[in-house]
């Protein structure tokens, strides 16, 4: 069984052990099918490292 994460940037479903590049942030690491896919997250975390099913917030 493969370990299968979504790239934040693009959506897609990528397996951990292909990803081209993580990156954490704030204690969670998230995995990018691309090194484009990783530049853009880093350039704005807060954009694609915290998705709206996560709040939790009403």
């Amino acid at each position: 069984m493969s370990d299968t994460v979504m790239d934040p940037v693009c959506g897609m479903q990528i397996r951990t052990q292909d990803a081209a590049a993580s990156e954490e942030h704030e204690g969670r690491t998230f995995y990018f099918c691309s090194k484009a896919c990783h530049d853009t997250f880093v350039a704005n975390p807060h954009r694609y490292g915290h998705p709206a099913e996560e709040h939790g917030h009403h």
